[in-house]
């Protein structure tokens, strides 16, 4: 449980950078807010990666679990899937309170 705690701290600490991050340019009134993604900076930064990554999977399981399924999920807003990541870790790593039942 203390792992799960953790990795939920983790989680919500990428979410409030990447948050931070996406919003500052709208701050400071240089751009629009523009919500950036797994999938984007992956790109960005290895492109024959995410290609390799995505024959990988699709020859290790079926193909449609890469293209709709994890690429719909890495498109998601880097804050958003960061944040649900903290929330269900979190959510998983509480404590849990023990309930005492008597019977007479």
């Amino acid at each position: 449980m203390a792992v799960l705690r953790f990795l939920s701290g983790v989680f919500a600490l990428i979410a409030v950078v990447a948050l931070v991050s996406d919003a500052t340019p709208a701050i400071n009134g240089t751009g629009p807010f523009v919500a950036s993604s797994i999938a984007g900076y992956w790109r960005d930064f290895a492109p024959a990666s995410f290609d390799s990554a995505g024959q990988s999977v699709s020859a290790a399981t079926f193909p449609w679990v890469w293209d709709p399924i994890l690429v719909s999920v890495m498109t998601l807003p880097t804050f958003a899937l960061f944040g649900l990541l903290a929330l269900l870790t979190g959510y998983l790593g509480r404590r849990r309170h023990e309930v005492k039942v008597h019977v007479n």
